[in-house]
């Protein structure tokens, strides 16, 4: 008797090793997948300007990363003694509006280089619901607490969200020919604009993602139903009953190792978090004799470990 219906067999024809460069860019639930990556000393950027949600945000920073065009002082706006830039989170913000333009600069450069030699980018989109600034009509990544009658609030089109993400992807190959690019859905449920909304939303940016996935070297990963349908029960979610619990991104992340790492980078995998798990030990007496026995043994194991993988060293 079955109690589930789960998602077997996702087609994706590559994989992941170490010796990959990995992007992944878009909603919190990229961060939570790609934090397990770094945990895993996979050489990962993510989202360094901060969460984005909607695709035109996201397609925009990519853009601009390649063409090199960098914020100026007049692209930001003071609030509350903060200067702060639309297309960037709050994280991005300063008191200092050359700090602002100094940091932004060099984390879009640091992108450009990744996309440049990044073998699989990921994105994450988890709304088509987005807000334009009534001054200038262009859709910001985020508000900045600003007053809603600054802006105004829409829906994006199917059309709108496959062309701007088709104009990025076209624009990427040319820097990255043979980059894989993974499109996923968030599963984070974004109920603050209504239940119905939220679906009406998530609905646009499937069928736009289907749309895309015509393009060569285009995948999609499901982490969107392996939760809603999947996983699909509250016991899932955080207490906010909108993030995914612990759990779930566990077991979304175990899918997602199935999907992309192969035997040999699974056993390293193995061997990484073992030796993670020891370090992150914390002993009742660390003066005790059973203790110093078992940092001798550690820091032979991670000797061991740092010869045979030179790349992907611990740390003394």
């Amino acid at each position: 008797m079955k109690f589930r219906t789960e998602i077997k067999n996702i087609n994706i024809p590559f994989s992941i090793s170490h010796e990959d460069k990995l992007v992944m860019l878009g909603s919190c639930f990229t961060e939570n997948i790609a934090k397990k990556l770094i945990r895993y000393k996979f050489d990962t950027l993510y989202n360094p300007f901060g969460i984005m949600y909607n695709p035109v945000s996201v397609s925009k920073i990519i853009l601009n990363a390649i063409e090199g065009i960098n914020p100026k002082a007049e692209d930001l706006i003071k609030r509350d003694d903060i200067w702060h830039h639309f297309d960037y989170h709050g994280d991005m913000s300063g008191i200092y509006p050359e700090e602002v333009i100094k940091k932004a600069t060099l984390f879009s450069e640091n992108l450009s280089n990744y996309l440049k030699a990044t073998s699989v980018l990921f994105i994450t989109i988890g709304t088509s619901i987005v807000y334009k600034r009534i001054d200038t009509g262009e859709i910001v990544a985020n508000n900045h607490k600003f007053p809603s009658s600054f802006f105004t609030k829409t829906r994006l089109e199917i059309s709108e969200v496959v062309n701007n993400l088709t104009a990025m992807i076209n624009s990427l190959k040319t820097i990255n020919p043979r980059i894989n690019i993974v499109l996923t859905t968030s599963p984070v449920r974004h109920i603050k604009d209504g239940i119905i909304e939220n679906q009406r939303s998530k609905a646009v940016l499937v069928l736009a993602i289907e749309k895309l996935l015509e393009i060569d070297n285009c995948y999609y990963f499901p982490s969107y139903e392996l939760l809603i349908d999947d996983l699909r029960d509250y016991r899932f979610y955080t207490g906010d009953l909108v993030h995914p619990s612990t759990e779930a991104i566990e077991y979304i992340w175990e899918i997602f190792s199935d999907a992309f790492f192969d035997k040999k980078t699974m056993e390293l995998i193995c061997k990484i978090e073992k030796i993670t798990k020891s370090l992150e030990h914390r002993p009742i007496n660390p003066k005790s004799n059973s203790y110093k026995s078992f940092l001798s043994n550690l820091k032979k194991e991670i000797s061991l470990f740092n010869k045979e993988y030179p790349n992907l060293k611990f740390k003394k």
